[in-house]
């Protein structure tokens, strides 16, 4: 969590009502047990303070007992998760309660800003119910969520849009969205018509869709992954390829993109290892959206890097690894109009409690 928030850690309940009525939380994580005070108790004081009350707070139970099932019913408490549960599937419930609590604040947006933000979550939770590459997906809902995007790129709202992403915690939605709004972004100022952006912005946000397949352990990893940990997490790209040509109506480039994205040049990248031209070019222009916007983003088990820090690491990736072509371009569009700047989220989240 430390990548995202201030993190501010007590083992004492009364402590714990100190700080609720004393500072201004954005989320809080309660142990079941604390010293001194129950936690359920201190998560019914919390919906009762004046600072606090309408923050997202997740109960970490010894187990799921009725009492705590009605406590998750009427609202006290947003989630529950198992002490035993393993590090990945606890980030998974934090992020998932952080992101439904950052979608209710949507309504308040304006209504454009609101479509884009909306229908891209309505189209990656569809996506996403599924845990297999069996089932397709609704080409339909693809296409909505890249003519949102579009639109909010030629109506200048793209901005907007996101900076109100930058609150949600889902990285995996935040980062498809993030990369579809970059590519539309960047093709429409190198000159790409609008069928053809339409084209890029699907494939932006269709290229993770097969981490929809990946444990949570993994995917939610606080650490490096192990050398058996990153066999099965490559396979996303192959699982993507997969889902989309299961799935009626999706463009040729949109798969290639989502299998081909972690290709590399000098073939050191994956699933397949293709080299120089065996790579299409709307790949090899998605692969440079992709590694600026996962090196901008805070994750789990890094922090974000500076908007200019990200754009040096791209420059030196060219040659080897990312077209160097594609690679100055993108860094000469993204300085002369500022579209870096505006993709970083911001430094200072709040402060969750735990």
């Amino acid at each position: 969590m430390r990548f995202r928030y201030r993190a501010v850690a007590v083992e004492d309940g009364w402590l714990a009502l100190h700080l609720v009525n004393t500072t201004q939380f954005s989320a809080m994580v309660i142990a079941e047990r604390l010293e001194s005070l129950s936690g359920l108790d201190v998560a019914y004081s919390v919906r009762e303070s004046h600072r606090n009350a309408h923050v997202p707070i997740m109960l970490v139970a010894e187990r799921i007992t009725a009492r705590i099932r009605d406590m998750v019913e009427s609202g006290v408490i947003d989630c529950c998760v198992d002490q035993a549960a393993e590090t990945g599937s606890f980030l998974f419930e934090f992020n998932s309660m952080c992101g439904a609590h950052a979608e209710r604040a949507w309504s308040a947006l304006e209504s454009d800003v609101a479509r884009v933000l909306s229908t891209a979550r309505g189209t990656y939770k569809a996506v996403f119910a599924a845990s297999t590459t069996d089932e397709p997906l609704d080409a339909r809902l693809l296409a909505e969520t890249a003519d949102a995007v579009v639109e909010a790129v030629k109506n200048g709202r793209v901005t907007a849009v996101m900076r109100a992403l930058q609150t949600h915690d889902d990285y995996t939605f935040v980062h498809s969205l993030s990369v579809s709004a970059v590519l539309a972004f960047f093709g429409r100022e190198i000159g790409i018509r609008d069928g053809d952006l339409g084209v890029m912005a699907q494939a932006g946000f269709a290229h993770d869709f097969g981490k929809r397949v990946m444990p949570h352990a993994i995917l939610y990893k606080p650490g490096l992954l192990d050398t058996a940990q990153m066999v099965v997490i490559r396979r996303h790209a192959q699982a993507a390829g997969e889902i989309l040509r299961r799935s009626e109506g999706i463009p040729a480039e949109v798969i290639n993109v989502a299998e081909r994205h972690h290709e590399r040049l000098n073939g050191t990248g994956y699933p397949n290892g293709l080299t120089g031209a065996e790579i299409d070019d709307l790949s090899m222009v998605a692969a440079v959206g992709d590694v600026f916007s996962a090196l901008i983003d805070n994750r789990c088990y890094k922090p974000r890097y500076a908007p200019q820090e990200a754009l040096r690491m791209l420059r030196d990736m060219a040659g080897p690894h990312l077209e160097p072509h594609h690679v100055a371009k993108f860094i000469e569009v993204m300085n002369d109009t500022g579209f870096a700047a505006w993709m970083a989220p911001p430094l200072d989240e709040g402060v969750p409690g735990e």
